[in-house]
């Protein structure tokens, strides 16, 4: 078995970036050897493994892997033109039907294994009339997001429906007026352990997730035992539940701004022990270090043992 090359960007934003560095630092400790590879003509940010390297370097080879996002199809175009082993990481299905016109007989054009985060997006995959492989790796969500004194704050990532987000504070305050002491603070341009004592810190968590195929922010807003009221974009079926959130679609705003009162008084009550709170942190918990590297390792065996 050759490399296994990882298509990253050179400085990671987004939870899928990070995903696809825990899945080359894990194949690294389990002894494979795997890199994030990235366009060269930007610089490397500090962010990527140390090995990682640019793209314009690598020597393709047939018994390398070559791990392709599932949103650039000008990257797909390319992979294809090599005579490696093709994998599609397909972190978003939305993405992925933007990214090609159709996925039926992708698996005769050597993408016959796709990579999802989810049940539900592999799936809709299938549903959709892909017949190659499709295997489930579910990202985990790092210790590092974790409950710590909680006060009275709702944090809120406005990136992915930012009308919905600007008009539901506005319905909240105009409904609420008694709660306008309460502070709303923005995820915005703050690195992912600057957010997980944000939301560690935070007792609520707006959610404005959209077209998810599983939602990893709104999973690290609930392991850090935010009360999470709102949408969790789809993907989020996956794991919510009537027990451990707020659910509901972010243009609601007459019953969001409600829910939103709801967590309220429900954190006033009960503080970080309310039953919200609890059946959150158990349901992101499930998301574990220790299943993603057995679900990581036992997929990669299973590709040795297909090579011998």
């Amino acid at each position: 078995m050759g490399n296994i090359y990882y298509f990253g960007y050179p400085t990671p934003t987004t939870g899928g970036d990070f995903v696809n560095i825990d899945h080359v630092l894990v194949l690294n400790k389990l002894g494979f050897s795997a890199k994030i590879i990235y366009d060269g003509s930007h610089p490397m940010s500090s962010k990527l493994p140390q090995n990682s390297r640019p793209i314009q370097s690598i020597n393709f080879r047939e018994d390398d892997y070559f791990i392709v996002p599932e949103n650039d199809y000008q990257l797909l175009e390319f992979a294809y033109s090599l005579k490696s082993k093709l994998i599609i990481h397909n972190q978003n299905n939305y993405y992925f039907f933007n990214a090609v016109n159709s996925v039926l007989g992708l698996e005769n054009k050597r993408f016959n294994t796709i990579i999802c985060p989810s049940d539900i997006s592999a799936k809709m995959l299938v549903d959709a009339g892909y017949r190659g492989e499709v295997a489930v790796i579910k990202p985990y969500v790092p210790s590092y997001f974790s409950p710590s004194k909680k006060k009275l704050t709702i944090a809120f990532s406005p990136r992915k429906l930012p009308i919905q987000s600007r008009a539901l504070l506005t319905t909240f305050r105009s409904m609420f007026p008694n709660y306008l002491d309460i502070e709303w603070v923005a995820i915005e341009n703050m690195d992912r352990e600057n957010v997980a004592k944000l939301l560690s810190e935070s007792a609520i968590y707006a959610s404005f997730s959209n077209l998810e195929s599983l939602g990893l922010s709104t999973l690290e807003a609930m392991k850090c035992g935010c009360i999470v009221v709102g949408d969790h974009g789809g993907g989020g079926s996956e794991y919510a539940n009537t027990e451990n959130g707020f659910w509901v679609r972010a243009d609601e705003l007459i019953l969001y701004s409600r829910k939103i009162a709801d967590a309220i008084e429900l954190f006033k009550k009960f503080g970080a022990e309310n039953a919200i709170s609890v059946a959150a942190i158990k349901s992101a918990n499930e998301f574990s270090p220790e299943n993603f590297h057995k679900s990581l390792e036992n997929f990669w065996l299973n590709r040795i043992s297909k090579s011998h």
